[in-house]
C-alpha cells in the first residue's frame, strides 16, 4: 500500500489537463520545516531590537522506497515502473511543475521539487532509495487600486494609470547652430545630421 503520492498535472493527447501520480511504496521519512528570518538592529544601549519577523517558504524532506513489485493492492510492471518513476521525477525537475504532495497525516500543495535524489545499489534489488527536497512556493496576485481624486493634484488627473495612450513623437533632425555650438569639439565633426554616428 502506497504511502505517498505526489501529484500534478500532466497533458493529455486531447490536450486537456489531468492528474498523474507517483507512488512511494514506503514512506521511511517526512521531515516539515517552517522558519523565519527576525530583524536585529542594535541600539545606543548595547541592546538588539527586534521588529519584524519574515516568514520563510516552508520546506519539506521526503525519504522513501519505490518498487517494481506488486502488491496485495495493485500489480506494477516491474523494472518498467523504476523506469517511468525516474523519468517522471525528471520531467517534473526540469519543467518546475508544482506538485502537490498527500503523505498519511499531511497535504502539501504548490511545491516544487529542489533536488531529488535517486539511488539504486546492489543492496537494495529492484527498487529506488529516492529522497526529495521540497519548497512551498508562495503565488502572488495583482491588486490594482482607483486613487481618490481628491489625493491627486491638479496636473496629474487623467494621466496617471493610462496605457496604450500616445505619448508624441521625438523630433529628430538638423541640429540648430546654437545646438551644434553646444557638441564638444571632439564630437562635432561625427554629426551626420541624424544621429551621433
Amino acid at each position: 500500500m502506497s504511502l505517498m503520492n505526489l501529484l500534478f498535472g500532466t497533458k493529455t493527447i486531447f490536450g486537456s489537463v489531468g492528474v498523474a501520480t507517483i507512488e512511494l511504496d514506503a514512506l521511511l521519512n517526512e521531515t516539515t520545516v517552517m522558519s523565519s528570518q527576525i530583524t536585529e538592529y542594535p541600539v545606543e544601549d548595547g541592546t538588539i531590537v527586534s521588529d519584524h519577523i519574515t516568514l520563510d517558504s516552508e520546506r519539506l524532506t521526503i525519504e522513501g522506497v519505490i518498487s517494481g513489485a506488486g502488491s496485495l493492492f495493485g500489480i506494477k510492471a516491474g523494472k518498467a515502473e523504476l523506469i517511468n518513476a525516474k523519468e517522471t521525477l525528471r520531467e517534473l525537475h526540469r519543467t518546475r511543475e508544482l506538485i502537490t504532495i498527500v503523505t498519511g497525516v499531511d497535504l502539501y500543495e504548490d511545491f516544487a521539487i529542489e533536488s531529488c535524489s535517486i539511488a539504486r545499489n546492489n543492496e537494495y534489488g529492484e527498487q529506488y532509495q529516492v529522497e526529495l527536497a521540497l519548497r512551498k512556493i508562495k503565488k502572488v496576485t495583482l491588486k490594482t487600486e482607483d486613487m481618490p481624486p481628491e489625493k491627486s493634484g491638479k496636473s496629474t488627473q487623467g494621466k496617471a494609470g493610462k496605457t496604450k495612450s500616445n505619448a508624441g513623437k521625438a523630433k529628430t533632425g538638423t541640429p540648430s547652430p546654437s545646438q551644434e555650438a553646444r557638441v564638444p569639439m571632439s564630437r562635432a565633426g561625427a554629426y551626420s545630421g541624424k544621429g551621433a554616428v
